[in-house]
């Protein structure tokens, strides 16, 4: 028999050893410690071999009792556990026929529709930005990256100058993954205006080291996500963004995505620029396309418009 508390560390060395990032592996060891410690002391269940589906089931319910968590949130938890589950299979801990997560569906979520930025607030966002100073052009440069790449705000900030290339930027995603994103003429335009000033403003004595990433703060420093939040924030405000957009990283993403699609990009090739590694994950972002966006996406590239028939 083996104990869950045993096994739940053994998963963990295993996620630092493959070189899983810190803030997943956190997310991972809080949840399942939740779970193991309701186990133990709800359920008196200490051994994996003891867990069945109803056990995984009463923990969803108990969640759902808390009041406190919302129904995506509670299958992020089910999401872990049935990572965790894999792992046993993987490691032959526990037999395939025996993961009690097979039988244990998620809960119904609210399709909430996804409000982005349009494109009218991006060009007023963009053209509000003066570019007098080091910080008001890289600011501009930032944003724009988000609005043209729908990278993630943490993958922006590790950008490192070796990853920019003639066309693309190689990006470092979640769990180690790798992706290339384009760089658009727009874009070069803006980044080329950065690295002008950039240079300039640490081509000075005092700054004999900075740190090698692309964006830097006023002391040549990494820049962080909550810098990055600011910047888009104190842009957002005077330029009458609707209220129903957050106005954050991650709404760039979000707007990056719907256009994307009503340009009519395919799903696949979508996932592969967002860094998804399930197309499942980037279908939530057709929730924003209206039915007439759908339409004219389907008149476009009809197999039959180009035929001459």
């Amino acid at each position: 028999m083996r104990k869950i508390s045993e096994l739940t560390d053994d998963f963990h060395l295993t996620q630092k050893l493959e070189g899983r990032a810190v803030k997943y592996i956190n997310l991972c060891e809080r949840r399942l410690s939740n779970w193991s410690e309701y186990m133990k002391s709800v359920l008196g269940i200490e051994n994996i071999e003891d867990v069945k589906a109803s056990h995984i089931r009463s923990y969803i319910g108990y969640c759902q009792e808390l009041g406190r968590e919302k129904a995506i949130t509670i299958n992020g938890n089910l999401s872990t556990i049935r990572v965790f589950f894999k792992y046993l299979i993987d490691e032959e801990f526990i037999d395939e026929l025996d993961d009690p997560t097979r039988r244990v569906k998620d809960l119904r979520e609210d399709k909430r529709i996804i409000t982005t930025f349009n494109d009218e607030e991006v060009r007023r966002i963009l053209q509000y930005t003066p570019e007098a100073t080091y910080s008001n052009i890289r600011d501009k440069c930032i944003i724009a990256f988000l609005f043209d790449t729908g990278i993630r705000v943490s993958e922006l900030c590790g950008i490192k100058n070796e990853d920019i290339r003639v066309d693309s930027i190689l990006i470092r995603g979640k769990g180690s993954k790798e992706r290339l994103v384009y760089i658009s003429k727009t874009m070069r335009k803006y980044m080329r205006k950065y690295e002008k000033a950039k240079a300039k403003k640490f081509d000075k004595p005092h700054f004999e080291e900075i740190e090698d990433y692309y964006f830097l703060d006023q002391s040549g420093w990494k820049m962080h996500r909550a810098s990055i939040n600011r910047i888009l924030r104190n842009r957002c405000e005077p330029v009458n963004i609707r209220p129903e957009v957050r106005c954050s990283p991650h709404d760039c993403r979000h707007y990056f995505a719907q256009k994307q699609l009503r340009n009519g990009i395919d799903m696949y090739s979508l996932s592969r620029l967002l860094g998804h590694y399930d197309v499942s994950m980037t279908s939530k972002y057709l929730r924003g396309i209206e039915q007439r966006d759908i339409l004219k996406i389907g008149r476009k590239y009809s197999p039959l418009n180009e035929m001459r028939l």
